[in-house]
């Protein structure tokens, strides 16, 4: 607190005049500015002129009492009738000086003179209450005052009660006071006094002290980790020291090249959140990489730390264009992605890759982003086709489809060849060709034996068919030779087909016996030694006994194909039979060769090869619908084989054939076809003897009908039903039996209503 040394108001009485006064005198009065100055001036001893009293200002101005209605900091008044009071309510600088009370004494005039001066009180400038001070240097606790005089600056300690002095720890200078080597010891309550010497006026301001550190990063942790997969959560504290404890900002320094930029937290993107000395990432993607620094700052100053953050994330192809490549150059294909860890790639061709020719390389574009070459030295056309480029890393494995085209000049696959016409057949040369793109097509016929106007005609009759594939020949005289021209913008090439005139294959001439049972007959055929047009597709055969050969001329019938066993059965033991073959192409049936007799052998107890099955009546619709296949068994078979195989376009497809053999039986469950798909399917009968010839049908599976209901919507009916059958039960016992659920809560409700009731109220 300050000690006041002199008191707000003073009161100034001087000694009484007399005869008023016949003397000058003056006196001198120093008060604080604003303080109240009055002084009375008495007449004890009136001359014959009686009272004759006035106040003069330091202007020599009288001083005018106060009049009602005005008021004035300085005027006088009369305190009764000897009495003449100056007052002056609020003293400044301005109104210092010289006041004078006035009297005349016998034609002279004498004055008590009262100077009056005003000065400040000390003050304090640049004085905070509360300062801090650095741990560890030198440091001012800055302390100034303002007087009348150059004040005098005292320092104390511990609530005043220790003065501080100058030595090896403390210094005083005109802005303060000067703390060596700061400790935390040195904070506390500090006491700055100053003194004005020429008023006594002393003031006092507490100080108190602080101590402070420059904030330290002691450790910047990435929780999972500093390396992070994608789409998780990533969180990073940053731990310091420092008093008072300071306040923290984030800075992220990207690692890529991407659209962030360096920014403070908190960042616009809304998966960003900072709390104090702690930043939360949600949904970590790749474009969170990067380097996150922290700076911790107090009064004191700041400190920067930061961690490195990597993030995994799943590899993404962004390289895969299409190349389209003429043959014979050299052409390049590339797969990019990006990925960390980063991704391994490879390419894969969809079909029987051709290794000749090729060369690979790989390389890492960047930290991120990754490259695989394959070049073609040079390219042609069996490398074109689909490549699928493959990118991995430990998270995910990307795939992107790069189309390789090659364009090339036309090619046929043989320069020539030939085709066969016949009266009523129209027949179709082909002029197909390997080529990219597709080859534009020019026939040009040169006939047999012709004559230039002939020629000329034929070529006018063929001018709307020059460029067709394939092109139809409906007129069988035009035969001769026809050359194809496919030409596209990298070249052409040609190719020559000869049409000639077919012929039906000529008589068989050598048939031969293999096999011979007393119900069956097995025979090898040499076709015609020399067939003047299509080949061979099927041999027929027309028998019958001997004893009804001649009698009519309607005769059992038999057509094999060329890959089938030509064998008769169903044959009567121990008879003669006639029988003639024919061949047949695709012009027709040969004629028939001449007439081979054959005996069977006699009937014994001896087992012959099986016959062929006998199939049910409906035995397709059964396949079809109810997937059972029947037949009629005979009493020498021991096993039987099933071949099913699906068929496509009306192919047989061999290789997904699957073949079944049981033992003998007169039905087989078909549970493993396919709805909407048309299958042929052979039955061959075995005995120890042999096989027997295949029968064969072809059927095909309806496509499913799909059901109204779903499987829920039927489980939740299912469910319905079920609580409707119990409580019709529970009904059936109640009305029945008086029990059940329902009777059990009813007992239960009427024994509570008569306990309510039988309580006393």
């Amino acid at each position: 607190m300050e000690k006041l040394v002199f008191v707000a108001l003073i009161c100034v009485f001087l000694s009484e005049s007399n005869a008023c006064f016949t003397s000058n005198h003056a006196h001198f009065t120093r008060m604080r500015i604003g303080s109240r100055f009055y002084q009375e001036c008495r007449c004890d001893e009136p001359g014959s002129e009686g009272i004759n009293l006035k106040w003069l200002d330091s202007h020599n101005q009288e001083i005018q009492p106060l009049r009602p209605g005005i008021e004035s900091n300085v005027y006088s008044e009369w305190v009764d009738e000897d009495t003449y009071r100056l007052f002056i309510s609020n003293l400044g600088r301005s109104i210092s000086g010289d006041y004078k009370c006035m009297t005349n004494h016998n034609g002279q005039t004498y004055a008590l003179t009262y100077n009056v001066e005003a000065y400040d009180r000390p003050y304090f400038i640049n004085t905070n209450e509360t300062q801090y001070v650095v741990s560890g240097k030198n440091v001012t606790i800055f302390c100034e005052a303002r007087s009348e005089t150059d004040p005098l600056i005292i320092w104390y300690k511990q609530d005043g009660l220790t003065k501080i002095k100058d030595d090896d720890k403390y210094e005083t200078s005109p802005e303060g006071l000067i703390i060596k080597e700061v400790t935390n010891d040195d904070k506390g309550l500090y006491k700055c006094a100053a003194s004005d010497l020429k008023t006594g006026e002393e003031i006092i301001r507490d100080i108190q002290v602080e101590v402070i550190s420059v904030p330290e990063i002691t450790e910047i942790v990435a929780s999972p980790d500093s390396n992070v997969v994608a789409g998780g959560i990533l969180e990073i504290v940053c731990m310091a020291t420092g008093s008072p404890h300071p306040e923290y900002v984030w800075r992220k320094i990207p690692k890529y090249p991407l659209s962030i930029r360096n920014a403070s937290f908190p960042s616009q993107l809304s998966h960003w959140k900072q709390e104090a000395n702690k930043i939360t990432i949600y949904d970590v993607n790749e474009n969170d990489a990067g380097a996150y620094e922290c700076t911790a700052s107090n009064v004191a100053g700041s400190s920067s730390g930061s961690v490195n953050i990597d993030v995994y994330f799943m590899p993404e192809i962004i390289k895969y264009d299409s190349v389209v490549a003429i043959e014979g150059s050299t052409v390049q294909i590339v797969c990019g992605a990006q990925g960390l860890p980063i991704p391994q790639i490879s390419l894969n061709y969809l079909g029987e890759q051709n290794e000749r020719g090729l060369g690979w390389d790989m390389k890492n574009v960047s930290e991120i982003e990754a490259e695989f070459y394959l070049t073609f030295f040079p390219v042609n056309r069996s490398h074109e086709g689909v490549y699928i480029c493959n990118a991995s890393n430990f998270l995910y494995t990307d795939q992107k489809e790069i189309n390789l085209t090659v364009l090339y000049a036309p090619k046929f696959g043989k320069p020539f060849e030939h085709a066969w016409g016949w009266s009523g057949h129209n027949t179709n040369l082909s002029c197909d060709n390997e080529s990219n793109p597709p080859a534009n097509i020019t026939w040009t016929y040169q006939g047999n034996d012709l004559s230039e106007e002939e020629q000329t005609e034929i070529n006018n009759i063929m001018a709307d068919k020059m460029h067709n594939n394939p092109l139809i020949i409906e007129n069988i005289s035009l035969y001769g030779t026809y050359q194809c021209v496919a030409h596209n913008e990298f070249g052409e090439d040609k190719k020559v087909i000869a049409l000639i005139q077919g012929f039906i294959p000529g008589a068989i001439n050598n048939v031969t016996i293999t096999n011979q049972t007393s119900t069956s007959i097995t025979f090898s055929i040499n076709g015609p030694e020399f067939v003047n047009g299509p080949k061979l597709k099927a041999y027929k055969a027309e028998y019958d006994e001997v004893e009804n050969y001649n009698i009519t001329d309607i005769h059992i019938n038999r057509t094999w194909s060329i890959d089938r066993p030509f064998r008769l059965d169903r044959l009567r033991p121990s008879t003669v039979y006639y029988i003639k073959f024919a061949a047949i192409n695709d012009v027709g049936d040969g004629p028939w060769s001449e007439v081979y007799d054959f005996v069977t052998l006699e009937k014994s107890n001896f087992r012959s090869v099986p016959l062929e099955p006998v199939w049910e009546a409906d035995v397709e619709e059964a396949a079809a619908f109810e997937r059972k296949l029947k037949w009629k068994q005979e009493e020498l078979v021991d096993s039987y084989n099933i071949r099913l195989c699906p068929m496509y376009n009306g192919i047989i497809e061999e290789e997904i054939c699957k073949d079944k053999t049981i033992e003998s039986a007169a039905e087989y469950e078909l549970n493993e076809l396919d709805s909407n798909t048309t299958y042929y399917l052979e039955l061959v009968a075995h005995n120890s003897n042999g096989s027997s010839t295949p029968a064969h049908i072809m059927f095909t599976v309806p496509a499913k009908e799909e059901s109204l209901l779903s499987a829920g919507a039927l489980i939740g009916i299912s469910i319905v039903i079920v609580f409707l059958c119990l409580v019709l039960l529970d009904v059936l016992l109640l009305l029945w039996r008086r029990q059940g659920i329902i009777a059990h809560c009813c007992h239960n409700k009427k024994k509570n209503k008569r306990e309510r009731q039988e309580r006393p109220s």
